[in-house]
């Protein structure tokens, strides 16, 4: 659900607010048991179909039917007056009877619908209480129109209601929402309160205010920004603190905070926790996985396997409203709390406190991945003012291609086809038309081979998927019904990928290694998919410390030469730096043996060698034997070393530089301040040995100076914008 918007006081001097339709019959009107086996029914909407078949139907309807007509209703209730608006798919207005159409596209059979979603029939009922309203009409149709995507077979439910009816219907759906609109004026009024006082909590670093003021620039512009910026500038402080005094501006109703890893979520929110210290009213949740939520095992969204799941909708916005009230910056560990009070699902919960916070901090999943995305606020056509800030977002190129991908592996249909052979001969048929076409393909694939296109498999899929939705429909427990329904959303992406093939794109057929054979539809550059996510917000800031070529970026994440980019050089003293390469040792698998391990240690002691102070190691993953001279095999000064140790498999130990420590950019700020070093895989940042060693001399055989590799640094850059 998104924010309501607050709208100038009128006359009478109370609060006005703005919500949308679907969003309020959707909080209100939800009951009952959470299911996820529902998913291939009748409850399920296929959005990008759907809204092509909408068109289709409402062009079929004649001259008395209005298709996509926009309409809202302001009604007062305690101290508030609600904007409630939509846009109705139809009206239909014939022989002096007037009837709103809500339509639902849908892959299930029709005819096996006994009485319309009682949400669907809520939007419709709306429509028509307005339109009673507007019009002074004493009575009004409502219908449901569901239509099958595969068949186009339609089945309408409608219904006459009187304007008595729905306008005291219509009243009880505004007395419950209320006390949430409360909530949200009352908080956006603190929040803003707060936020023209809040100042940025630390004194600037070189190049810090420049960058915030660029963030602040470019949501002020409604524009995206690439931001290059050394290790220890303090990138998170500086986007998140522009972004939300934008808020208090009322240039964003939410701040995404979009990380890869889940230590990059906590400093996350640790920078919200050191603005709330400052003065800052905001509340803030961290999404996190399914799977590191699920109290159980293995995520089973469904009453038999799962108690929270019986009647959660029923208890989950109790919970909600008690944790908003309570709680400011809600992590993980808050969630599971609660939910374990409250008896609920605490990833469905997790989402729904989503709704009525400021600041969501989660993975770029949930903005960008095509079957991940938070629908309540990316559903198709939906758009808000929400600020996305990517953190380390050269991760999000690769990430990008996978969730714009799809493959379909032949040995997974046959052996879906294996299971529900028995059970429905219509899909079983269906699955071998689909295994036909590839094998069709696997007997033109030597090893590799790039395919012109895959339309008839698209068809044969279609036909799959259709009966696949009957079968899962009237099978909800069987042998084998987990590896069916995995192959039903592998098919299900196949599908939604291959309705946005382009010339970004490249359909190839692999012989994998393990002898199955794989058709997939690759993304070689996703920036059109992600820049339509972009634009359902209204900026985007992309920032990291291995953002170069900034063109290379710009082409992979957004497309546009147009958008802003800014370099930030390192704030610290170059006397501070030193740098040091072993040319002569590698972590490759191939070469990890005991005369590598002595040598990696070696060169640890040279580094120490140098005065007395504080040495921080940040290695390759090297088994290291663990009895040797201590955990990394140093001991006997009074410099400290520190290593992040692992114990492998094998009973050794070793460093680590990659996830968090990769590039050790918690580290290198911290310590190039005070001169302290820095030793990162094939070098070091010593202040002190920069001196001793400039110039390029020899530190020990194999390691060379910081003077070798000028061109690697670069001096002071300008703003874009």
């Amino acid at each position: 659900m998104e924010t309501p918007e607050r709208m100038p006081d009128g006359k009478d001097n109370r609060k006005d607010l703005r919500i949308s339709v679907r969003n309020l019959v959707e909080f209100v009107l939800r009951s009952g048991d959470l299911d996820n086996r529902r998913t291939a029914g009748a409850k399920r909407e296929a959005m990008q179909a759907g809204s092509r078949l909408h068109r289709k139907i409402q062009r079929r309807m004649g001259a008395g039917y209005r298709a996509e007509v926009p309409l809202k209703h302001r009604v007062s209730e305690d101290e508030f007056t609600l904007l409630v608006e939509g846009r109705a798919d139809g009206i239909i207005e014939r022989d002096g009877q007037v009837t709103i159409d809500e339509i639902k596209c849908v892959y299930a059979d029709v005819n096996r619908f006994k009485e319309p979603d009682p949400v669907h029939m809520a939007q419709a009922m709306c429509y028509g209480h307005f339109c009673c309203a507007d019009r002074g009409l004493l009575e009004v149709g409502v219908q449901v129109t569901y239509c099958n995507i595969e068949s186009e077979e339609i089945r309408r439910f409608e219904c006459l209601k009187t304007a008595d009816e729905l306008e005291q219907w219509f009243s009880g759906l505004i007395h419950e929402y209320v006390k949430w609109a409360r909530y949200l004026y009352v908080n956006g009024l603190r929040r803003d309160e707060s936020l023209k006082e809040l100042q940025f909590p630390f004194p600037y670093r070189e190049g810090q205010r420049e960058l915030a003021v660029s963030v602040y620039r470019t949501v002020s512009r409604e524009k995206v920004l690439f931001i290059q910026a050394a290790t220890g500038i303090g990138k998170t402080m500086s986007t998140l603190f522009p972004a939300v005094k934008a808020m208090g501006e009322g240039l964003a109703e939410k701040v995404f905070y979009l990380t890869a890893k889940t230590i990059t979520r906590s400093v996350a929110e640790e920078a919200f926790a050191i603005l709330r210290e400052r003065g800052l009213y905001m509340r803030t949740v961290t999404i996190t996985s399914k799977e590191k939520l699920c109290v159980l095992d293995k995520p089973e969204c469904n009453p038999d396997a799962c108690p929270r799941a019986k009647g959660h909708f029923d208890r989950v916005n109790d919970a909600v409203y008690e944790i908003i009230h309570r709680e400011s910056g809600i992590t993980r560990e808050i969630v599971l709390a609660y939910a374990k009070e409250h008896n609920v699902c605490p990833f469905e919960f997790c989402l729904d406190i989503s709704n009525w916070v400021d600041g969501i901090i989660c993975d770029y999943n949930y903005v960008f991945d095509p079957n991940v995305r938070l629908k309540r606020y990316f559903a198709e056509g939906q758009t808000g003012d929400y600020l996305f800030l990517v953190d380390e977002a050269h991760n999000l190129v690769p990430r990008a291609r996978e969730m714009y991908s799809a493959e379909l592996i032949k040995e997974e249909v046959l052996e879906a086809r294996r299971i529900v052979k028995e059970r429905s001969p219509r899909l079983s048929r269906a699955l071998e038309q689909v295994n036909k076409h590839l094998l069709a393909l696997k007997r033109e694939c030597e090893d590799f081979q790039i395919l012109p296109d895959v339309s008839v498999l698209a068809l044969g899929l279609m036909k799959a998927l259709g009966e696949m939705d009957k079968f899962l429909d009237d099978h909800r427990e069987f042998e084998g019904r987990e590896t069916v329904l995995d192959f039903y959303f592998s098919m299900r992406n196949f599908m939604d990928i291959y309705e946005r093939l382009d010339d970004h794109y490249k359909i190839y057929s692999q012989m994998l290694p393990d002898g199955k054979f794989m058709v997939r539809l690759f993304c070689v550059n996703p920036a059109a998919n992600l820049k339509q996510c972009m634009e359902q917000g209204r900026s985007t800031v992309f920032f990291s410390a291995t953002m170069l070529p900034v063109r290379y970026y710009r082409e992979l994440l957004s497309g546009s030469e147009e958008d802003y980019a800014v370099y930030v050089a390192s704030p610290f003293p170059r006397e501070n730096r030193a740098v040091y390469v072993a040319s002569d040792v590698s972590s490759l698998y191939s070469r990890r043996n005991e005369r590598e391990y002595d040598r990696v240690i070696a060169y640890i002691r040279a580094a120490m060698g140098g005065p007395a102070g504080e040495l921080h190691g940040v290695l390759p993953l090297l088994p290291v034997h663990a009895g040797r001279d201590g955990p990394a095999g140093i001991s006997g000064r009074r410099d400290t070393l520190h290593v992040p140790v692992l114990a492998d498999d094998r009973g050794g130990a070793g460093g680590v530089s990659g996830g968090v420590f990769q590039g050790a950019r918690g580290v290198h700020g911290r310590l190039l301040r005070h001169g302290r070093a820095v030793l990162r895989g094939h070098r070091s940042d010593r202040g002190e040995a920069d001196r001793r060693h400039r110039g390029g001399h020899r530190a020990s055989d194999g390691m060379h100076g910081a003077d070798d590799f000028k061109g690697l640094f670069r001096g002071e850059g300008e703003s874009g914008l």
